[in-house]
C-alpha cells in the first residue's frame, strides 16, 4: 500500500532506474528536481536520457513503485470525460465529422447524408476547417477505416470510454482494458463493455481483435514492451495497432523544456523519440505501417505548457479560459505550419503496425 508520511500526507515510495530499457546502456541527467505540475501528486522527479547515440530514449528516475503509482493518479481526467460543449455545438461538430468520415474512411455519413453527395462534400469540407487539421478528424474514428465486415476492436486504456461509445456507432463491436475502476464505472455507465485492470491481466485468447488503439497509454506502463508484446499477440494476422504517445523529440518540447506538458511527473515514466518507438516495436513482433508526428491536441500542450512556463502549474480547467484558448489556437497552427518542412516535429507520435507475420489491412 502506498505509505503516509509523519504528517498524514500520501508518499510515493520510489526505485532508481539508472540503465535505458532499450539498449541496456546509462542515462546522463536530463531534467531534475520536478514536481507534478497538474495534479497532486507528492514528491520530487527527474528525467534520465539515454547516453547511447544511437537510442535516445528518455525516461523518470527514479521511478514510482508499481504498487504505489495509482496515487498519482488522483483527480486525473480519465475518471470522467463529458461529452464538450452545448449540444447544438455538439450536433453540428458531430455533422461535419460523420461527412468527414464518410469521405475519408467509407463509414455512414449521419445526419449530413440527408444532403446527398453534395451536402456530404460541403459538411465534409467545413470539417477540413479544424486547426488540428487531418489527424484531428481521422482520430475521431481511430486512424481505422470502416470494416466491411463484423469487427472487433479493443481500446488499451479506454478512459471513461467516451471514444469507444463513437466508435460503436460507427459500427465496430468494442470492449476497453482500463486501470482506473472510477473511469470504468463511467464507461460502463455509456453501455460501453470495459474491463478493469492491465491488458496482461486479461489474458485474451491469440488473435482476438481486428483492431488495437492505444492512445498515451504507453508512456505510463513499466514495461511498455512488454505492453506491446501483448498488443502484437491479441491482434489478429492482418489486424492494426493505432498507437499514440509523446513525441520526445518535438517542437513542444524544444520550445518549452522542463514546462513541456508532455513530461507530466512522475506519471510518464518512459517518452520516446521516432527512433526508439520504432526500434521497441520492431522488437515486440510488429511491422511498421506508419511513423510520423501530428498537431493533433496541440492545442492543449501548447496553452498548458506556457501556464506551466510562468506559473509552474496548468490545470485543465484552465482550458476554458479565453486567454488560454487563443494561445494554444496559436500554437497549434504554428505547429501545423511546422510540419510541412519538419514532419517529425509534432508533440504527438502516431504508430500504425501489425503483426509482423501479418498482411493486408481490416477488410
Amino acid at each position: 500500500m502506498t505509505r503516509q508520511n509523519e504528517a498524514g500526507k500520501i508518499h510515493l515510495r520510489s526505485r532508481p532506474v539508472p540503465n535505458c530499457l532499450i539498449c541496456g546502456q546509462p542515462g546522463r541527467r536530463l531534467y531534475d528536481n520536478l514536481a507534478d505540475r497538474s495534479f497532486q501528486a507528492p514528491g520530487r522527479w527527474g528525467f534520465l536520457l539515454c547516453e547511447n547515440p544511437d537510442c535516445g530514449l528518455a525516461w523518470l528516475d527514479p521511478q514510482p513503485i508499481p504498487e504505489d503509482l495509482a496515487a498519482a493518479y488522483t483527480g486525473y481526467y480519465t475518471h470522467d470525460q463529458p461529452a464538450p460543449g452545448p449540444d447544438w455545438l455538439r450536433h453540428f461538430l458531430e455533422t461535419a465529422q460523420r461527412a468527414y468520415l464518410a469521405r475519408r474512411f467509407g463509414y455512414p455519413p449521419g445526419p449530413a447524408g440527408r444532403w446527398g453527395g453534395l451536402g456530404c462534400a460541403v459538411w465534409s469540407a467545413l470539417a477540413r476547417l479544424h486547426p488540428g487539421g487531418p489527424d484531428e478528424l481521422d482520430s475521431v474514428a481511430m486512424y481505422l477505416p470502416a470494416p466491411s465486415r463484423p469487427a472487433r476492436l479493443l481500446d488499451v486504456g479506454c478512459g471513461s470510454g467516451v471514444h469507444l461509445a463513437r466508435m460503436q456507432q460507427l459500427g465496430w463491436s468494442v470492449e476497453g482494458v482500463e486501470v482506473d475502476p472510477q473511469a470504468v464505472a463511467t464507461a460502463r455507465a455509456r453501455g460501453v463493455p470495459v474491463r478493469l485492470g492491465t491488458l496482461e491481466e486479461q489474458h485474451y485468447p491469440d488473435a482476438s481483435f481486428d483492431a488495437v488503439f492505444s492512445a498515451h497509454v504507453l508512456e505510463h506502463v513499466h514495461d511498455p514492451a512488454g505492453l506491446l508484446r501483448e498488443c502484437a499477440r491479441v491482434l489478429r494476422p492482418s489486424g492494426q495497432l493505432v498507437l499514440l504517445t509523446p513525441n520526445l523529440e518535438s517542437h513542444g518540447h524544444r520550445r518549452f523544456g522542463p514546462a513541456w506538458l508532455n513530461l507530466d511527473p512522475p506519471r510518464h515514466l518512459y517518452l520516446f523519440s521516432p527512433r526508439t518507438l520504432r526500434r521497441l516495436a520492431e522488437q515486440a513482433g510488429l511491422k511498421i505501417r506508419v511513423l510520423r508526428s501530428t498537431a493533433r491536441t496541440a492545442w492543449v500542450y501548447g496553452a498548458l505548457s506556457r501556464a506551466i512556463q510562468k506559473r509552474g502549474r496548468a490545470e485543465m480547467r484552465e482550458l476554458g479560459r479565453p486567454a488560454a484558448l487563443l494561445n494554444g489556437l496559436f500554437y497549434q497552427l504554428q505547429l501545423r505550419w511546422r510540419l510541412r518542412s519538419d514532419p517529425m516535429c509534432g508533440d504527438e507520435l502516431l504508430l500504425v503496425a501489425q503483426p509482423s507475420s501479418g498482411r493486408g489491412d481490416v477488410s
